[in-house]
């Protein structure tokens, strides 16, 4: 794997980003209800499978816009197809964070953090 790998909690080793009394309850709800119904069904995914799965949504996603030319806007039905290919990608994000006890959006926040600090100034 290539790039540097940034510890997004390196003062608590990780224990600000997981899923805990102060995650927010649309989060925790959903993650809920993601978790019962992977129970209901009987689904055991480990992180692997689940690793694989977001990437083959995401490639979905990218699908949609392969052979659209650079700033051509996407009709309605390809924004309705986008919607629903990115509520699967984030189905399986959502679903590995449960798996590893992590807050989907304090980790968005703690990247954000990062990348506010290497970018600060260039714009694109």
């Amino acid at each position: 794997m290539k790039g540097k790998i940034h510890e997004l909690d390196p003062e608590h080793r990780g224990q600000q980003l997981q899923l805990d009394e102060h995650t927010a309850p649309a989060i925790q709800a959903m993650i809920e209800t993601l978790v019962a119904d992977r129970d209901e069904r009987g689904w055991r995914h480990d992180l692997k499978d689940l690793a694989m799965g977001l990437n083959v949504e995401a490639a979905e996603v990218l699908d949609i816009y392969t052979w659209k030319d650079t700033g051509e806007a996407p009709t309605a039905a390809e924004v309705a197809h986008t919607a629903e290919e990115l509520a699967d990608v984030l189905i399986y994000a959502f679903d590995m964070c449960a798996k590893l006890n992590l807050d989907p959006l304090k980790l968005m926040q703690a990247k954000q953090r990062i990348n506010d600090s290497r970018h600060r100034g260039q714009k694109s």
